[in-house]
């Protein structure tokens, strides 16, 4: 292991000789062409035009074919004879024939558009997706088999094909996160800011990412179109939500110089009332506020890039009372009050990371370090007081080398973790204990393609050792009791074993092409499911482990079809898995003698899932003004010892859209969603059924110009009938506290 690593850091610093290919990619109207893939053909690196259509390009052969294409326009492949750098300049023609072409999705492990997993992608950048109450996740869930559970506002956790918690990965930065896994009613700690888009890869990638990844991952890609410009740009804007009179005042701004240094940085302050729900109900204590900072600064030059990135993110979060439904017991006050009022989370942010790539004729590296220290404070009782507080410290690694150029494409990485959990000594109560958390694995992937066919194969062993650390004065004094009371108030638990894929690309024409994948997953048992001991504040339950749980292990077998022909496009994806030793958490219908609090405890027993997932879109009318589309998600859950229900499982939802584009040159877009989800009838243990809903949103957005500057402006209205309904999905369901109502969100962006 130490000899790879040794290797791999040698090969990242090395380099060859280059030359650079830089233009602008548009239209036959000299319209900017924005995320056009560009590379030369048989290879899997390149790189995409930016928001001006600009792009630069390092190649190492003197002789190739470059290649450019993007969604909606013909492929362009072009000789290139190469001595010097070159400005060449591509014009595409619109094409609504052929299949969507994204090579790279995530650089740090290689995965590319061509294998085999089931990826959806979706931009950030739209003004419609900026300053969403709900963070990214407002956006998110509205994929086809992508759901979220909701805390309230400000906290949603990403649910994939029934699978959620720490079951998904978020890469966030080239940080594998990890402070959103210590219990339900935490959020990811992150938003839109300085984001470009969101890959989100359904089903089992462990063989990639290690524990956690075992229902899906989402990878979080930052804003880069800055590299392509020696002038300062970037934008200002600002987000105006009605439902939680919410305020978000957010900008960017970063530039590339001469000697290929570039420097970027994003901020952004946000400020929310209490929400309203359909009833015009203010529900109490549902406020929440942020703020975020973040720098990023590196060298793109010739064959080699890196980039130093820091992010800053603190967050004051409302904890909505169990009783709040209860008029009596109520917590809220006046409508736009924004104050903090007990209970509520303070959660502190810093992330530092480093990332490194290297591009040669027969072998490319990627290099991530990061480390992320997580504060969290719990304050129910008096603002001097900490209920519940933990520290984390997380030291991330990633090491990539993948060899080219061959008949196989062979790909070598080495992952690994390094967390320490501590709780705040002078705590009221202690729900886990102190922690050490080491992981390491390393994995093996191989990929060829045959005519039509790609197939790929992957392997990945993985080993987790967790140390429970109760012997800490405050601990002892708290009578905090470990799983067998050991002698020295210390427990170590190991996990290993072995994951992997394999998976077939069928490209049949430009418009059709079918994927097939088998792949298993793991997750090794959180520090909650382990060694919870404790009284929860914020709720009602005394929450306790179980020490002696073996890792959780799927298997799943997954088929995805896309079809895309003149202005019609479609994808189906079905899937099965189980799960072996799936771990859930359910009430015991037992109280403790000490203050009557209901004891909630963790179980694992094996399920299976299975479902489908799909979406088609039709443009109509000339220049494909009108766009229509359709979607949906189901997915089904047992428990394969009792053949019961699972609970907590995502119900069966559909969304409509259609989207307007007016004007000669389409710069104002007018749109309207419906959401339908079904009532879940199909309950779990402890669970009743939930009634379905339908929300309305509708909106329209324009953009103006003036000259290389623009002003964008737009409006949506959420939930325009102002529906009031409680999600299968909410955590608060149980005490039937309602989501939110009717929101007009108002939107104003400059870019500069």
């Amino acid at each position: 292991m130490k000899e790879i690593f040794i290797l791999i850091l040698l090969l990242c610093g090395s380099k060859a000789t280059a030359q650079t290919i830089s233009g602008k990619v548009q239209d036959r109207s000299d319209k900017p062409i924005a995320f056009a893939n560009i590379y030369l053909e048989g290879e899997e690196r390149g790189t995409t035009s930016g928001k001006n259509g600009k792009y630069i390009l390092k190649i190492i052969e003197q002789e190739s074919k470059l290649v450019v294409s993007a969604l909606g326009y013909q492929t362009v492949k072009k000789e290139i004879s190469i001595s010097e750098d070159q400005v060449i300049n591509i014009t595409l023609e619109e094409s609504k024939d052929q299949l969507e072409e994204i090579l790279i999705v995530d650089t740090q492990t290689g995965l590319t558009r061509k294998t085999p997993y089931n990826v959806s992608t979706i931009s950030m950048q739209g003004i419609e997706n900026k300053g969403n109450p709900n963070g990214m996740m407002g956006s998110l869930r509205e994929l086809p088999g992508l759901y979220g559970a909701e805390f309230g506002q400000g906290i949603i956790k990403p649910f994939i094909r029934g699978l959620g918690f720490s079951r998904i990965v978020t890469i966030y930065q080239g940080n594998k996160l990890e402070n959103h896994q210590w219990g339900a009613d935490h959020g990811l700690g992150i938003n839109d800011l300085g984001v470009k888009r969101v890959e989100v890869v359904k089903g089992p990638a462990s063989v990639l990412y290690g524990s956690g990844a075992l229902g899906g991952v989402l990878l979080v890609k930052d804003e880069d179109d800055f590299m392509n410009s020696e002038k300062i740009t970037g934008s200002i804007g600002s987000t105006y939500n009605s439902v939680s009179r919410g305020i978000r005042t957010y900008a960017s701004a970063g530039r590339s110089f001469k000697n290929d240094l570039f420097f970027a940085a994003d901020m952004a302050i946000e400020k929310h009332a209490d929400y309203q729900n359909g009833n015009q109900r203010i529900i109490g204590n549902s406020r929440f506020n942020s703020k975020s900072l973040r720098l990023h600064s590196g060298w793109k030059k010739e064959n080699f890039e890196n980039k130093l990135a820091f992010t800053y993110n603190d967050q004051n979060l409302g904890i909505i009372h169990d009783q709040e439904m209860l008029v009596a017991e109520s917590l809220a006050t006046t409508r736009n009050d924004r104050k903090m009022q007990l209970p509520f989370q303070e959660v502190t942010d810093y992330l530092f990371s480093y990332n490194q790539e290297t591009k040669n004729e027969n072998y490319e590296t990627s290099f991530h370090l990061s480390h992320h220290f997580n504060e969290r404070r719990e304050i129910e009782s008096a603002r001097e007081l900490i209920d519940l507080g933990l520290k984390q410290n997380h030291t991330f690694f990633n090491a990539r080398l993948s060899l080219s150029k061959q008949k196989v494409n062979h790909s070598f990485g080495v992952q690994g973790s390094f967390v320490k959990t501590r709780n705040f000594e002078d705590s009221e109560d202690f729900l886990i204990p102190d922690a050490d958390v080491f992981e390491s694995g390393i994995y093996y992937l191989a990929s060829i393609s045959l005519n039509s066919w790609y197939l790929q194969g992957a392997l990945r062993y993985d080993y987790r050792q967790v140390t429970a650390d109760a012997s800490a004065a405050y601990l002892i004094a708290d009578d905090f009791i470990l799983p067998g009371n050991p002698e020295n108030r210390k427990l170590t638990r190991e996990f290993g074993g072995f994951t992997g894929s394999l998976g077939a690309t069928k490209t049949f024409n430009k418009q059709q092409q079918l994927k097939l994948n088998f792949s298993t997953g793991f997750r090794a048992p959180d520090l909650a499911e382990l060694f919870s001991n404790g009284p929860h504040p914020g709720t009602n339950r005394f929450e306790k482990g179980n020490d002696t749980f073996g890792r959780e292990q799927s298997y799943q077998v997954d088929a995805s079809y896309s079809f895309r022909k003149n202005k019609f496009q479609a994808n189906v994806s079905v899937f099965g898995s189980m799960v072996e030793n799936y771990i859930f958490f359910t009430a015991s219908l037992e109280q403790t003698p000490e203050n009557n609090q209901e004891i909630w405890s963790y179980r694992q027993t094996n399920t299976g899932f299975y479902g489908l997932e799909f979406d088609a879109k039709y443009n109509w009318l000339n220049e494909n003004r009108l766009e229509t589309s359709v979607s949906g998600a189901i997915v089904r859950a047992k428990d394969l010892h009792t053949n019961k229900n699972l609970s907590f499982i995502p119900p069966d939802n559909f969304n409509l859209e259609a989207t307007y584009y007016a004007l000669s040159d389409k710069s104002l877009s007018i749109f309207s969603r419906l959401r339908i989800i079904k009532d879940q009838d199909k309950v779990g243990l402890t669970e009743e059924k939930t009634p379905g809903y339908s929300l309305l949103n509708f909106g329209a957005n324009k953009k103006f110009s003036f000259g290389k500057n623009s002003l964008d402006a737009g409006f949506t209205i959420h939930n325009a009938l102002d529906k009031t309904y409680v999600d299968h999905m909410s955590l608060l369901r149980a005490f039937e506290v309602s989501s939110p109502g009717r929101n007009i969100m108002l939107n104003l962006k400059y870019n500069f």
